[in-house]
């Protein structure tokens, strides 16, 4: 009897151990399994314009991705840049469009409105490595809406051959075009913007407000009128006639974006003695140029499935963070918009002088449509350098338009002293 109930002992006690045995199986293959599908597994489609030279970088990160996450295959397809936008309405719902593109970040508005691109998840992850401006360019509504990959300041090109320092205020610039060191440039919203907070307080405040009354743009169109009639100075809306000018070595001073680098760089012939720098663009008696900041932005395309929205938000992440923004630098010469990048003016000297340019730069709400403020804009500037109207007519009239676009509710806005909305 004894040893019979030892070997009954002992049977229960396998069996209880059996039973932990599988249940701790089943608990590890759970983690397993859970651990499993948190890896990223799946194919995904990456839309971009670059050129052929420019992919054979972005292709080389995209590899690393794949690298880390041996189960995600990406296909990248590019497409023209005046086509990017319109095959991105035209593929719609029918799954043929991205899971993710790089665009402009001015169309973030219209795309969200028009259901095109998701928010970003795990967007706070990356605030620690994006300044403010940098942030807010792709925010709509309370939401991040993909993340900037560069930045596009317009800033100060020169001629070294001429100048050892740049001038660092409007004055001094008006200065050097007397001495016979051409200036030129576009005179025109978006091309121009720089001055207007170089005067004032700019036409925006932090909650979007739209504020003419300080905002300086007055005496900007002011310094714009009396600048076309001074000697040296060129203000012309024929752009690439102005870049042959200065890649020729006639005009010492252009004011442009970073892409222009490419285009001066195959205008200048083997013989071409000067070399060109970049600084951020002269201050006013105000506050420092601030110049519109356009950027190259990753955006998630809406009708994707969960599982390959997973892998965009991912890549998007990975093609911003510190490491993949200096591999583009480098390799590309463009302004990193992840601020952890530190440029070396050493090493990159015209990057570093678009990034200290972007430090100043101004960005514009999302919620504003683009498209129709530059057209407002545009048309105060040529109204005044045409002799139309008067500086402060031609603000008026701006803002009266732009409350017009917006439906600014009177709390929101502030119109120059003696500018009223009131039908013209």
């Amino acid at each position: 009897m004894k040893g019979k109930r030892t070997d009954i002992s002992f049977s229960k006690r396998h069996i209880l151990l059996l039973a932990f045995l599988y249940c701790l199986s089943g608990l590890l293959l759970s983690c397993q399994a859970n651990t499993e599908s948190d890896e990223l597994n799946g194919r995904i489609t990456l839309w971009h314009s670059w050129s052929p030279s420019e992919f054979i970088v972005l292709e080389a990160a995209l590899d690393e991705f794949q690298e880390i996450h041996p189960d995600v295959r990406i296909t990248a397809v590019a497409l023209p840049k005046d086509q990017l936008l319109d095959s991105l309405y035209d593929a719609g719902t029918d799954g043929l469009g991205p899971d993710l593109f790089l665009g402009q970040d001015r169309w973030i508005g219209e795309l969200v409105e028009n259901r095109v691109i998701r928010p970003l998840a795990k967007a706070s992850t990356l605030e620690r490595e994006m300044d403010y401006r940098n942030y807010v360019l792709t925010q709509y509504n309370g939401k991040q809406y993909g993340l900037p990959l560069s930045l596009a300041p317009y800033a100060l090109y020169y001629n070294k051959t001429f100048v050892t320092q740049p001038p660092t205020t409007l004055d001094e610039l008006l200065a050097e075009a007397a001495a016979g060191h051409r200036v030129a440039f576009v005179p025109r919203f978006e091309e121009a913007y720089w001055g207007i907070q170089a005067f004032g307080e700019g036409l925006f405040d932090d909650q979007s407000n739209f504020t003419l009354t300080q905002s300086g743009f007055v005496e900007w169109l002011t310094w714009l009128d009396d600048a076309q009639r001074a000697s040296g100075v060129i203000l012309n809306i024929d752009d690439e006639s102005l870049l042959e000018l200065f890649a020729t070595g006639e005009i010492v001073y252009y004011v442009a974006k970073p892409e222009k680098q490419a285009q001066i760089d195959a205008l200048l012939s083997e013989d071409t003695t000067f070399e060109y720098g970049v600084a951020p663009l002269p201050a006013g008696p105000f506050a420092p140029a601030g110049p519109l900041l356009p950027a190259e932005t990753i955006m998630l395309y809406t009708h994707s499935s969960s599982n390959q929205a997973k892998i965009a938000n991912e890549l998007a992440l990975f093609l911003t963070n510190q490491q993949q923004s200096i591999r583009f630098m480098r390799a590309l010469s463009i302004v990193p918009a992840n601020t952890a990048v530190q440029v070396d003016i050493r090493i990159y000297p015209n990057v570093f002088g678009f990034s200290q340019q972007a430090k100043t730069a101004v960005v514009i709400p999302n919620e504003i449509p683009s498209t129709p403020l530059k057209t407002a804009g545009d048309r105060a500037y040529v109204s005044v350098l045409s002799g139309i109207l008067t500086p402060a007519e031609a603000v008026c009239r701006f803002g009266r338009e732009v409350v017009a676009i917006e439906g600014y509710a009177p709390i929101k806005i502030s119109l120059p002293e003696g500018c009223y909305l009131t039908n013209e």
